[in-house]
């Protein structure tokens, strides 16, 4: 191979006495040619929006092709054609190892990958010419020898059809998962789902309670535990979820009321009105010491938040009450009302603690009670988020009673599109 690799270097390379004009091209190609394939790449993300996703694909599938090469290349420690001075630098670059050739890598694995896609055939025609016209200038301007191109070239093959390999296998996936998809489209749909959602977690709840502090420790519902973080997490996906999928005849108002309130809760979980503000529950002390702007800055949190929650009161009665006139509405308005029983009691016990330790009656408390209380109270607020993304699914599910379906629909139509 070394043989016909050098004899294949010299028919080819410029060499030590090169063509003036021919050398100008070749030195244009062999830096230039990546920005001009960047430029139409572009240009085809600009002028069709249907083909964004396949480019995004490839330009991920090419950055793995250049990290994969020059790992190879690191580990091959093959040495460059004017490293061993068989010809001048006449490019300005590394004396780092060169096969394969990275720049070969990603031109062929765009190109093969454009090439497979219907859509962006003549781009990817494009991009491949341009491909072997740079392996040819960075072979004459003495930065790889043949067998380097040609290695990035099998390299870019091999990474557009593990891509491609890869996208047909989900499409199989998305097709044998359909059945679950189905079946879980039925139990969103059930009624009582988010009303046995709710006692599941006061059974556990209760089990937790009655397992500390010997078999659960205290730290799993005090504060920075377990239970509080994922609480948290759960709050902002939640309020996500609602701008993602915004409930049915709601208008961005309304979402945005309901983002307001799941934030005002997660900052309530997370004890923010404590850290800034130097208050318990909704209890503001003005005369406590505080300066004109943190009463102000008070005063502007809770009054968004109580607007937020009195606007969202004012439109979910009426909601609530229409939706459990229609059977395909009934799973979600159970979920809303089962939201408010557990909202209605993680607060009452939250109230009831503080007004024990206030008159100093919480330490002749039962330690199993205290424990129990403690436990209910924190995972009733673990479910209020959970209970809110499971009514923005059924609310999903209700207006489309396909819609998981009809996203593995898209998916698989994206997917097909992409191959």
């Amino acid at each position: 191979m070394n043989t016909w690799n050098l004899a294949l270097f010299d028919l080819i390379a410029g060499g030590h006495q090169p063509d003036s004009l021919v050398l100008r091209v070749a030195s244009l190609l062999a830096e230039g040619s990546t920005w001009l394939c960047a430029a139409l790449i572009l240009a085809a993300l600009w002028m069709q929006p249907a083909v964004r996703a396949r480019i995004a694909l490839v330009l991920v599938v090419a950055a793995l092709a250049s990290l994969v090469s020059r790992e190879l290349a690191t580990a091959i420690g093959a040495p460059r054609p004017f490293m061993l001075g068989l010809s001048p630098e006449h490019i300005s670059h590394g004396a780092r190892a060169g096969l394969p050739s990275t720049h070969a890598s990603v031109m062929f694995t765009v190109a093969f990958m454009l090439i497979a896609d219907r859509r962006l055939r003549a781009l990817g025609l494009a991009v491949l010419a341009m491909a072997v016209a740079t392996a040819w200038a960075r072979v004459y301007v003495g930065v790889h020898f043949p067998v380097d191109v040609a290695a990035g070239a099998l390299l870019g093959a091999c990474m557009a059809g593990a891509a491609q390999a890869a996208i047909h296998g989900a499409d199989r996936l998305r097709a044998r998962a359909e059945p679950r998809l189905t079946r879980l489209t039925q139990l969103l749909a059930g009624q009582g789902l988010g009303v046995w959602l709710l006692g599941g977690f006061a059974v556990a709840a209760i089990s937790i309670g009655l397992n500390m502090p010997l078999t659960i420790g205290p730290g799993l519902l005090l504060e920075g535990g377990a239970v509080e973080n994922s609480t948290l997490v759960l709050y902002v996906i939640a309020a996500l979820l609602v701008l993602k999928m915004r409930p049915p005849a709601w208008s961005w108002r309304d979402a945005g009321a309901l983002c307001i309130v799941l934030l005002a809760l997660a900052a309530r979980e997370a004890h923010l009105h404590v850290t800034l503000f130097d208050f318990g529950s909704l209890k503001t002390q003005v005369d406590s010491g505080r300066t004109l702007p943190q009463i102000v800055v008070v005063i502007a949190v809770l009054g968004t938040t109580g607007v937020a929650a009195l606007w969202l009161a004012r439109r979910l009665w009426g909601v609530w009450r229409s939706a459990l006139l229609r059977r395909r509405w009934r799973p979600a308005a159970h979920t809303v009302a089962a939201f408010g029983v557990a909202l209605l009691t993680a607060g009452s016990l939250d109230q009831l603690q503080a007004m024990l330790a206030d008159g100093n009656i919480l330490p002749y408390v039962p330690a199993t009670l205290r424990y129990l209380m403690l436990s209910m109270e924190e995972v009733l607020e673990l479910a209020l988020p959970v209970l809110a993304v499971l009514g923005l699914l059924q609310l999903q599910v209700g207006r489309y009673p396909t819609w998981f379906r009809r996203h593995a629909d898209g998916l698989d139509r994206r997917t097909t599109r992409l191959a």
